[in-house]
């Protein structure tokens, strides 16, 4: 495969240094690059030039990493890598790709430091490197926090303009006209004449050669795509209701299953009884799951009507269990010893509160839950030591962990295959569903088991 493979084999990834006021190549990890995770099945004439952008002669792919959870961020990172590639959006495959290290938030090191985004202090900044160190090395993929465009902002511009200059290279290789006298513009390479060469006839000659180093990203004034109106990708198919989300998929031989757990969240469930849930039509099995009871079928609904016959009790919660506790619990917590930071420290509050003109209000909100337009979901298929998992998550490398440890493998043997989700902001960062489900694949292995809320 050229340089180009071996080089991606090992480490080739987009960072960035700046330089002469633009920005040059370099690698996502100061002292070690992460593997590039779409070198692993490359053909023969396929190329991949980063860890976001791959091209065959069938096409182009985009990864685009950070979860789509109803904000739209799959349009904006398409935007940001067809930005510098010279391509429109549609004329790529996009892909929320492998979880893989190499996708690390590099935003979350400014959300995991005890320190107000305005300050500047020469601490704030030592502990946010820090941060941002130990988030790179574990690999912290992860879509929250409003980080996606702060983390892909930079990267995904370099992934295209580096793609697109290495593509021109390959141009000039097999036309001679010079890198400089050559044009892009509609995932084609345009010579001096006008002739056009499409970006796909040139993913072998590409695949032979070093990617291109020296690189500038282009100044706002030329962008086609960002800070420009257009149409989000999803738009269409969610207008017409032909957009598949995780609830949509259905596999070869799935079943399904429903699941009820303590009302009392984190209780445990004491006792249960089956006799009226087992007999019904098309339940297959009432299996337990931690601190609830499953049902599996041959269809969601009949699920949720034989997992609602089972007589559960449930022991009490570990908290108090009605709502005026708890405001007694928040009104005891304004004292010294529970105060936990005090981020800003400005005039005499002291004095404030002792003057006459005090004005006494107390506001109470209650407790709101992440309540999604799709319902909670997953399937899960366990089958010779590899999981399965279709759903929508923000943080697939930690759902690979947590899977893996219900199961009993490594996390490496866990395949997560993300999926759009509908709505539910912060819920999808939550792993009890992708645990109940896991927990009842394990009763059906080699069956993929759909479970919904």
């Amino acid at each position: 495969m050229g340089r180009l493979k071996a080089i991606g084999r090992r480490s080739f990834l987009i960072g960035s240094a700046g330089v002469l006021g633009g920005v040059a190549f370099g690698t996502f990890m100061a002292v070690r690059p992460h593997d590039n995770p779409l070198t692993a099945d490359l053909a023969e004439g396929e190329v991949v030039f980063n860890a976001f952008v791959k091209l065959t002669a069938d096409g182009i792919t985009l990864i685009v990493p950070h979860a789509d959870i109803g904000q739209g961020v799959q349009s904006a990172q398409a935007a940001l890598i067809a930005e510098e590639f010279d391509i429109e959006v549609d004329q790529a495959t996009l892909s929320f790709g492998d979880p893989d290290p190499a996708y690390y938030n590099t935003a979350f090191a400014d959300e995991g430091v005890p320190f107000m985004s305005f300050d500047e202090s020469t601490v704030a900044e030592t502990m946010r490197g820090v941060a941002g160190g130990v988030i790179k090395m574990i690999g912290l993929q992860g879509t929250g926090g409003s980080t996606s465009m702060s983390d892909q902002y930079e990267k995904l511009r370099l992934a295209g303009a580096v793609a697109r200059e290495t593509i021109k290279a390959a141009a000039s290789l097999r036309t001679g006209v010079p890198v400089a006298d050559l044009r892009t513009a509609n995932a084609s390479v345009i010579l001096p004449n006008g002739e056009t060469i499409a970006y796909v006839d040139l993913a072998a000659e590409s695949s032979q050669i070093s990617p291109a180093t020296d690189i500038a990203l282009r100044d706002p004034s030329e962008w086609r795509h960002i800070g420009k109106p257009m149409m989000r990708t999803d738009t269409v198919a969610k207008a017409t209701g032909t957009q598949t989300f995780g609830i949509d998929l259905d596999l070869d031989g799935m079943v399904y299953a429903s699941v009820r757990t303590n009302p009392r969240k984190g209780g445990a469930m004491i006792s249960f009884d089956t006799k009226n849930a087992e007999n019904m039509r098309g339940v297959q099995a009432i299996v337990p799951v931690t601190n609830g009871i499953a049902a599996i079928a041959d269809n969601t609904w009949r699920a949720i009507q034989a997992v609602n016959e089972v007589v559960c009790e449930w022991g009490p919660a570990p908290y108090p269990a009605e709502t005026a506790a708890h405001w007694d619990e928040v009104a005891a917590s304004f004292v010294d010893d529970r105060l936990d930071q005090e981020w800003r420290a400005d005039g005499d509050v002291d004095a404030a509160l002792a003057g006459e003109n005090k004005i006494t209000i107390e506001n109470r909100a209650p407790y709101v839950a992440h309540q999604p337009l799709e319902p909670l979901n997953a399937i899960v298929r366990i089958s010779d030591g590899l999981v399965e998992v279709w759903t929508g998550h923000q943080l697939p490398r930690f759902l690979q962990q947590q899977v893996a440890a219900v199961v009993g493998v490594d996390a490496d043997s866990v395949q997560f295959y993300n999926q759009f989700s509908g709505g539910s902001f912060g819920h999808r960062l939550e792993f009890e569903y992708i645990k109940q489900a896991t927990q009842i694949a394990m009763a059906m292995p080699g069956t993929p088991v759909k479970m919904t809320y």
